[in-house]
């Protein structure tokens, strides 16, 4: 056993890991409309969020809605990104958590990982074949300003390999 590294020893001393996290093969942009988002009462959200991904030439559709069914390769790294719309307007967005409602494509990772403090950028792998995982997403968005109010919203897209 003592040839195994512990999680922590990969994510700081695995090069293949590092240059995954920070290169992800598939990477989706989440841009969230917080002045309609912070008018909601939060929770399952219809609108208001736009998901875009790069990989339209594996088969990808939904581009620019929030049911976005992206198909990666087994292998790849999945990059997560939430960013507000209007970056002038001060709000902020974070992805708070994930959870897998059908499917297994991040085996036995689970879901995808933060990382860094801000929380606007998470990071999973494809681990195994799966034709669709349903995911669900949890999303913090936070108004600017001198009272700033937070909704918390989640919403269900899709992800497969090929």
């Amino acid at each position: 056993m003592s040839g195994q590294k512990s999680t922590a020893q990969v994510w700081t001393a695995d090069s293949q890991v590092l240059a995954g996290i920070a290169n992800p093969q598939t990477a989706i942009t989440i841009a969230i409309d917080t002045a309609y988002v912070l008018g909601t009462g939060g929770g399952n959200i219809s609108t208001g969020v736009y998901m875009f991904d790069n990989r339209l030439s594996n088969d990808s559709s939904g581009e620019g809605t929030l049911e976005l069914r992206t198909h990666c390769n087994i292998g790849d790294y999945l990059g997560f990104e939430v960013v507000p719309i209007d970056p002038n307007a001060g709000d902020t967005v974070s992805i708070t958590g994930f959870q897998i409602s059908q499917g297994s494509v991040f085996g036995s990772d689970g879901y995808p990982m933060q990382v860094g403090a801000a929380g606007n950028y998470w990071v999973g792998l494809a681990r195994n074949a799966s034709s669709q995982t349903t995911y669900q997403i949890q999303v913090k968005v936070t108004s600017g300003g001198l009272r700033p109010s937070t909704r918390f919203i989640q919403w269900d897209p899709y992800i497969g390999t090929n």
